[in-house]
């Protein structure tokens, strides 16, 4: 965690010789196989050292350490001299014992403060004299004040949000992090482009190089011992292991307390036991960090809380925006955290896993090579898609992307607030392989998102919205309560306006609130959008946008007519593939089929680690021919944790099938009540969290039937994106001819309680029409041996 610094006391002339040996072996001191700081997940276990090197000499009465604080200077003095010295240090003078000592000197730290938004840094020449013995060093520091009060960081006086990915110790190219200002100055840059203030990380302690680049940045690190008791014994359990956590805890401190951007401790990822005896030990060292509670999240235990699923940290409540992190806790939670003193972070929110492009393969030129990649990329060959790699990627990590943005405007929406950490911006090549990022593991960008967009709803100042629901009918109106959150350096006045416009940029209502002042540190509802929609006559995707500021932030909805017009006479509808189904085909007609989400479908097994079976399904039969639907992607990784695992929806949105229901290639929240599965409900369940959450989720509105069998370039009309672990080619709209009939499947439930969803009635509306219509020519004839197994059930 810290540089190893070895005193060899006093040398006689002559040649020596340093031997090092290093012995990073799993079992000798367990910090645990998965602690990113060790892991094979990430790095890789090296027998290595890395950066400076060096030999140097002092005289034997120097300067060891120095540490700055606001109103003194601890300096630690070194003597090998084998008597007592006395030393004048800042012109005060010490009796230095043998073997050394700390003095304590009065100091005062000058103004300006160190900020996020100014980040100042001083230097401090620290004089040593003693009889002939002498030491200088310039000790580099910034002078900031930390503290919390009611729920939120407070920071030279100023409420703070912290908003950052986790850094888990991913660098393909040479398997160890960089040593250098430079290379951390440009990985802190990228991080600061895309709105973030803090990075935090995991279970590992950057080198010096890092702090430097966060103190002149104005970046927030959160350090981490190397330790997380996965697989591992917890604290307390081994008691030469717990020595060395006491011991780095000391060595991190010592070495990087002085640096400003050091905000946060903690004592190590996701691990029980009695770790606030750690906390305890570096509150007592060193108070101008925070520590993160380790064991109940009360003042006694640490200064702020970190909060994963058991509070509902993580996860969207599906198509509303009408929400925050507090209404996602149940029982007394919402109001324990709301009042508590201390500041949450949201833990490790995010993880929305998307499909890997294949392309960035020649990038792994160094320690670590793609295996797990080229597999994925065999796999989805074998299964005839290799075409569509480029495809699966953009769609389903823009529909990652906007997942984030509710997340994270989830958490901009919520006050008293600590923040939140995503995991992570990049993906992550371990547990599984993890592709949670719109930056691929070597921190470059994927093309989804720019920074510039990223910004508007993950930056200081930020609009938002709270909407209750984002589908309508053009006989409602459009109700949603603007706010602008402001973690800016200071209060600004503004006059937000706002406006709904169509596709084509027509405005279909626009207006403003009046004047007023944001404060810093808060989280502001500036007024109620009231806007009849009744104008907007044919199936549309409107866009509504907040201006405030400085500042901007859109956010899609979709309205549909009342009225849908009358199906077409020469369309059959049928829900089985039956007899009678078989009959209107042979006569040549064109029939619309709804296959029942509850039949034929796999059942998901619930398992962590599991085996290569449990992902995989048998071959196609009648009673097992689909996977179960889901709006919302695979969390994190389906190696790690068994779940349905899709990735989204791919589709072209110029398909006439589509033609009267609006939508991108990828999922959008139009789809969500569509494909069911659309809250946090299953992502807290696969993260371990049992408990049940009342947020309306609706299961078994869909299903995605295994196309494998079909012909190489067949392609459904709505595909959906299988896991790379799996590469299914999945369907959940598709077509064949039988014979002389058509046949259009539709793999959803569009009839349920079909009163109180104009998605789904607009959806069957077009598939309707498409079935009616002339363009209703499928290219291909699937075997009837195959349709009997995906479409007829025992």
């Amino acid at each position: 965690s810290a540089p190893h610094v070895y005193d060899f006391g006093i040398i006689a002339s002559g040649n020596h010789t340093v031997t090092i040996c290093i012995d990073n072996t799993y079992g000798k001191l367990p910090i645990g196989p998965w602690g990113f700081a060790i892991t094979d997940d990430t790095q890789g276990n090296w027998n290595g050292m890395i950066g400076r090197l060096e030999l140097s000499a002092t005289d034997p009465v120097w300067i060891m350490n120095t540490q700055v604080f606001g109103n003194h200077l601890q300096v630690k003095v070194g003597n090998i001299t084998g008597m007592p010295q006395t030393a004048v240090v800042q012109q005060k003078s010490f009796r230095i014992p043998i073997g050394g000592a700390n003095v304590d000197i009065p100091f005062k730290a000058k103004l300006p403060y160190w900020d996020e938004f100014a980040p100042s840094l001083k230097t401090l020449p620290v004089i040593l004299k003693a009889g002939k013995y002498q030491d200088t060093k310039n000790v580099v520091y910034g002078y900031r004040q930390w503290s919390t009060s009611k729920g939120q960081f407070i920071l030279n006086g100023r409420p703070v949000m912290v908003r950052g990915p986790v850094n888990e110790c991913v660098y393909p190219l040479t398997g160890y992090p960089p040593m250098d200002k430079s290379s951390w100055l440009h990985l802190l840059e990228i991080c600061k482009s895309y709105g973030f203030n803090f990075m935090r990380f995991n279970s590992w302690c950057p080198p010096d190089a890092a702090f430097q680049a966060a103190d002149e940045l104005g970046m927030f690190l959160q350090v981490e011992l190397p330790f997380w008791s996965m697989f591992a014994p917890l604290f307390g359990q081994h008691p030469e292991r717990d020595q060395f956590l006491a011991d780095e805890l000391q060595l991190i401190l010592q070495n990087y307390g002085n640096h400003p951007s050091f905000a946060f401790m903690a004592m190590g990822n996701e691990s029980p036991g009695p770790l606030d005896l750690l906390v305890n030990k570096g509150r007592q060292t060193d108070t101008r960090m925070l520590y993160r509670c380790q064991n109940g999240d009360t003042i006694l235990n640490g200064d702020y809380a970190e909060r994963g699923t058991e509070i509902g940290q993580r996860g969207v409540l599906g198509p509303v925006t009408d929400w925050d992190r507090w209404s996602m806790l149940t029982g007394t939670d919402a109001e324990k955290y709301r009042r508590s003193a201390l500041p949450v972070i949201g833990h490790e929110v995010g993880q929305w896993s998307s499909y890997p492009n294949f392309s960035q393969l020649s990038k792994f030129t160094g320690t670590l090579k793609p295996y797990n990649y080229e597999r994925f990329q065999h796999s989805l060959a074998t299964h005839n898609m290799a075409a569509q790699n480029k495809a699966f990627a953009d769609a389903s990590g823009k529909f990652a992307v906007s997942l984030y943005k509710d997340e994270i405007e989830g958490s901009l929406r919520t006050w008293p607030y600590g923040g939140f950490q995503v995991v992570e911006a990049r993906d992550f090549p371990g547990e599984g392989t993890a592709i949670i990022g719109w930056l691929d593991a070597f921190w470059d960008s994927k093309g989804l998102i720019t920074p510039e967009a990223f910004r508007k709803f993950c930056a200081p100042m930020v609009c938002l919205l709270r909407m209750p629901k984002r589908i309508y009918t053009n006989a409602e109106v459009f109700t949603a309560k603007a706010g602008i959150s402001n973690y800016g350096p200071a209060g600004i006045r503004t006059m937000p306006t706002w406006k709904i416009e169509d596709e084509k940029g027509r405005i279909i209502a626009a207006g403003s609130f009046p004047e007023r002042t944001i404060k810093t540190g808060w989280y502001d509802a500036v007024g109620t959008i009231n806007a009849s929609l009744e104008s907007v006559r044919t199936a549309s995707k409107l866009t509504v946008t907040l201006t405030g500021a400085g500042t901007s932030n859109s956010w899609n909805i979709w309205v549909y007519p009342t009225k849908q017009t009358p199906a077409p006479q020469q369309v059959k509808v049928v829900y089985r593939f039956d007899a009678n189904c078989l009959r209107l085909l042979g006569k040549g007609e064109n029939v619309l089929l709804f296959s029942s989400p509850k039949q034929g479908v796999n059942k998901i097994e619930a398992a962590f680690l599991p085996a290569d079976s449990v992902r995989l399904f048998p071959i196609v039969s009648k009673d097992k021919s689909a996977i179960p639907g889901s709006y919302l992607p695979a969390f994190w990784s389906l190696q790690l944790f068994n779940q349905i695992g899709t990735l989204g929806i791919l589709c072209d949105p110029q398909h006439p099938a589509l033609a009267t229901f609006p939508t991108a290639s990828h999922s959008d929240w139009q789809w969500a009540d569509i494909l069911g599965n659309y809250t946090a409900q299953l992502s807290y369940k696969i993260a371990m969290d049992d408990q049940e959450h009342n947020w309306g989720d609706h299961s078994e509105r869909s299903k995605a039937i295994i196309l494998n069998e079909t012909p190489p370039d067949y392609r459904p009309i709505v595909q959906v994106i299988d896991n790379y672990e799996r590469n299914y080619k999945l369907g959940v709209i598709f077509e064949t001819r039988v014979g002389k009939g058509r046949l259009l499947i539709c793999a959803m439930d569009l009839d349920t309680d079909a009163e109180n969803r104009p998605a789904a009635r607009q959806l069957k509306t077009s598939l309707l029409n498409y079935a009616g219509s002339k363009q209703f020519d499928p290219a291909y004839e699937l075997s009837m041996n195959l349709l009997e197994r995906i479409l007829n059930f025992q």
